[in-house]
């Protein structure tokens, strides 16, 4: 009894099918990037009564409702009252989008010769997303923000 075996090709697949399976291996076959996954640089300038607010917290809060709730822009405000916004690293930009704001200010007091941070110096409205009034959009383009003006009464 003799076996006989099968003849196989070397040539299995056709050249326009390999072209295709390579395009498609090369292009990848991913989803596209999410809107939040993608950031670009935005900064600007708080002002309270015209004054520029050094260490003020600022966080953004999406307004489309299909952002993860982990994505919230935020930075702290320097001398001169400037920012550089940033989500998943320090001042590394902002989705785009239209967002509310909160702004919080602690101002940093002695306690017993150790520096803690004291209250909110700001109106309480301005804590709060809902209540603040501020409105921030972060084009797809590189942004730079309105200044943001903030009243203590």
């Amino acid at each position: 009894m003799s076996l006989v075996k099968p003849k196989i090709s070397t040539n299995t697949v056709p050249p326009a099918l390999f072209a295709v399976l390579l395009c498609l291996l090369i292009s990848g076959c991913g989803e596209a990037a999410k809107p939040w996954e993608q950031v670009v640089a935005a900064s600007g300038t708080l002002m309270l009564d015209g004054q520029p607010v050094q260490g003020a917290e600022l966080t953004l809060f999406p307004t489309a409702s299909d952002f993860p709730e982990t994505v919230r822009p935020s930075a702290t405000t320097s001398a001169g009252g400037s920012f550089a916004l940033g989500t998943y690293g320090t001042a590394d930009g902002a989705p785009a989008g239209d967002y509310k704001a909160s702004v919080v200010w602690f101002k940093v007091v002695d306690s017993g010769g150790s520096m803690v941070r004291g209250a909110n110096v700001l109106p309480g409205r301005y804590a709060n997303p809902e209540t603040s009034g501020l409105k921030v959009v972060v084009n797809a383009s590189e942004s730079t923000l309105p200044p943001i003006e903030l009243k203590k009464k």
